[in-house]
């Protein structure tokens, strides 16, 4: 009979672990070396301890990318009302400066030009923007054009 305890004593179990340890090393670059092309052991080993040692970043990545997102989300609803408050602003200066034509106030050449310049962005604002109340300017925008080439033809403008 075999006497377990002599036969445990003779043998070092470190230097066996360690055997081994170089044996699978060595197996594993054999087959790294000469094994298919689209299954390498050491790339496989290594993509599995890396999705281990990075799930947590992740995780944390992907929080982090929905948290953008809604800020993203926010951003272009904060800039969209931006738009809409600079077209409504627009508006406003157009209706006033079409009313101070009408009581006969003399602009200069320079005012008219941000005039002209206020109706192109608000016309612009609302092609883009069908659901937009955009018909209210359209009085006063023609008589404003009429208005401007008139002063033009005879060199009416204040200095």
């Amino acid at each position: 009979m075999i006497d377990f305890n002599a036969f445990f004593s003779l043998i070092d179990v470190g230097v066996i672990i360690q055997s081994l340890g170089w044996i699978f090393l060595g197996i594993i670059t054999f087959v790294e070396k000469f094994g298919p092309k689209d299954k390498k052991p050491w790339t496989a080993l290594f993509t599995f301890i890396g999705k281990i040692l990075t799930k947590e970043f992740a995780e944390s990545q992907k929080a982090l990318m929905d948290r953008v997102e809604v800020l993203s989300d926010k951003i272009e609803a904060v800039a969209e009302s931006v738009a809409e408050t600079r077209a409504i602003a627009a508006r406003v200066r157009i209706l006033r400066f079409g009313d101070e034509l009408l009581e006969g106030r003399k602009h200069s050449k320079d005012t008219f030009d941000q005039a002209l310049l206020d109706i192109d962005n608000y016309e612009r604002y609302c092609k883009s923007h069908e659901g937009f109340k955009n018909h209210i300017t359209e009085e006063t925008v023609t008589f404003i054009q009429e208005q401007y080439r008139e002063r033009l033809r005879n060199h009416n403008f204040t200095r």
